[in-house]
């Protein structure tokens, strides 16, 4: 078996483990609101450029930042949710090439940032621990894109479809993950999920 296609595979455990807790999770309207709120704001900074790179890359102003958070406040499924939410967006206009790779690309990258309150949100060690992890596993996911449906392009560069694809997006991603995570962790996480969770109980 290529081992391109396990590569593939392992990649789409994050959803189904999404999927599967899913059938079980209820969302109250405070909850609903708040990341419908945060999805949006999402994708219109993933439209704010903070530096373009020459070959065709670019920065874009804190996008993982809005998903991280929900992570953090209220939770994996929320923080999924928001991050499914916001692929699905950055689906009108984006570059598909392919059904596996629009996963690859736009729903899968964005969910696993939710992820981010694996640790908890209880110091700031655990955030930025939690964060990192997540970015970090968005950039592979979406190096395996790179690879499997744009190996073409390295050859441009003189490199190998791997090379080319870890450089690319974690010189794309990774840096705007990073910033992000970064910014997560100074924040004050503890006095926003006190503000989020006001009226948790009285609506649920």
């Amino acid at each position: 078996m290529n081992a391109n296609y396990i590569y593939v595979a392992l990649c789409f455990i994050p959803l189904v483990l999404y999927l599967i807790k899913l059938r079980n999770f209820k969302l109250n309207v405070k909850k609903m609101v708040v990341i419908a709120m945060f999805s949006g704001l999402s994708f219109i900074l993933s439209k704010i450029v903070f530096i373009q790179y020459p070959q065709g890359g670019s920065i874009n102003l804190l996008s993982s930042l809005p998903i991280l958070l929900i992570g953090l406040i209220y939770g994996p499924v929320e923080g999924m949710t928001t991050g499914l939410i916001t692929g699905v967006l950055g689906l009108f206009g984006g570059y598909i090439i392919h059904p596996v790779q629009l996963f690859l690309d736009f729903i899968i990258p964005p969910m696993i940032l939710g992820l981010s309150g694996m640790f908890g949100s209880d110091s700031r060690a655990k955030v930025f621990f939690g964060c990192l992890i997540v970015v970090f596993l968005k950039c592979c996911v979406h190096v395996v894109s790179g690879v499997v449906f744009f190996a073409s392009y390295a050859e441009q560069f003189n490199m190998g479809p791997w090379l080319y694809s870890i450089v690319y997006n974690f010189s794309c991603a990774g840096v705007e993950g990073f910033l992000s995570l970064i910014v997560a962790t100074i924040l004050p996480l503890e006095k926003i999920k006190r503000e989020a969770n006001k009226g948790y109980k009285a609506s649920a």
